[in-house]
């Protein structure tokens, strides 16, 4: 179990030795490591167009067939909206624009890094424009985080530089924070945030938070109010295709549902990727206080392996089993294949 659990753990560490010195200052304004770089992205943060990098990929797109750019993007597995809507749109456009949703996190767990790497990767490899949406803006509604954007800069930072060490394409992807956004499309925005929040009650927007620390009467208005923001924010890029995690899906349709409402002339297609399940079978061992509950970016080698040793993996059960699923989503995209190591005398490797 240890070998399998090391060979598991392996793919959390890539890249380690690049991003351990800046796990310590994620929460840090002060540090410094990420503001040499801070004025370049923000440069980059612009909707005026695919940044120059994009030309070489847009090339090949044209020597490649839709149905070669369709396969890249289906292989990223997970759900597709408007199927049909995407193949006719890489039949007809070279470079598509794909936004990819992403709340900085100051805890970046395997999903967030490695797999949206290889999404990322994959998406670029279709020959798509892709711009991941740095919602930095959104943060503020966390009490533990604060309403500090230059905190929440340094922790979407500290991201990048583990997509940077895992080997995401950031050459051909354009980083847009949202608060910079936010500032130069305020206009746009706020009248859309307000007419969801005039269409829709409070009782279906409550139904809407992934927070379920909080009763009923002790919901805070920000979680009520954020999926008003989140839908004026995906209705108000410029997108021909957006990325988002399976539990998403409903504050999408939704998104798409207002969109239609209010007759916007294009609807994206949606890609909706698989998530990661936790480790614990324990339910209370699964609550977000619990680093235990899954693998994070910065996690070292010992405390990988003795997480997996605990994770709930039933024999001769394939269905919802937490470490095949693990091994379906990480191990085999990242190494393409995944060997069982047996101890000496027991037989040959599997």
């Amino acid at each position: 179990m240890a070998d399998i659990a090391y060979s598991a753990c392996c793919a959390g560490e890539v890249g380690a030795s690049r991003v351990v010195n800046c796990a310590h200052t994620r929460l840090n304004p002060e540090a410094s490591m990420f503001e040499s770089n801070r004025a370049d992205q923000s440069k980059i943060s612009t909707m005026d167009g695919p940044p120059a990098a994009n030309v070489g990929i847009h090339r090949d797109s044209v020597e490649t067939s839709s149905d070669d750019r369709f396969a890249a993007l289906s292989s990223i597995g997970g759900e597709y909206i408007g199927e049909d809507k995407l193949r006719l749109l890489l039949k007809k456009k070279i470079a598509p624009i794909c936004y990819v949703w992403f709340e900085p996190c100051d805890m970046m767990d395997i999903e967030q890094g490695i797999m949206k790497t290889i999404y990322v990767n994959k998406i670029v490899q279709a020959g798509c424009t892709v711009k991941i949406l740095m919602a930095d803006w959104f943060l503020q509604q966390h009490g533990k985080i604060g309403t500090d954007l230059d905190k929440i800069r340094d922790i979407g930072n500290y991201n990048i530089e583990m997509w940077k060490a895992t080997g995401m394409n950031l050459d051909r992807v354009e980083l847009v924070w949202f608060s910079d956004e936010l500032n130069r499309h305020a206009i746009n925005y706020w009248p859309l945030a307000v007419d969801v929040s005039r269409k829709y009650s409070m009782e279906k927007m409550a139904s809407y938070s992934r927070n379920r620390t909080y009763g009923p009467k002790t919901l805070p208005a920000a979680e009520i109010f954020y999926p008003c923001m989140q839908i004026a924010a995906i209705v108000c890029q410029k997108a021909d295709i957006w990325l988002f995690s399976m539990d998403q899906r409903d504050i999408v349709m939704l998104a798409r549902d207002y969109a239609e409402d209010i007759n916007r002339e294009t609807k994206p297609a949606i890609i909706l990727h698989n998530k990661l399940p936790l480790l614990p079978e324990d339910p209370d061992m699964n609550l977000l206080r619990y680093t235990a509950r899954t693998l994070f970016m910065d996690d070292a080698v010992a405390s990988s392996n003795r997480k997996i040793e605990m994770a709930f993996c039933p024999p001769k059960v394939t269905d919802c089993n937490q470490f095949l699923e693990y091994i379906k989503y990480v191990i085999f995209p990242w190494f393409g294949k995944f060997e069982v190591v047996e101890k000496k005398g027991n037989g040959s490797n599997k």
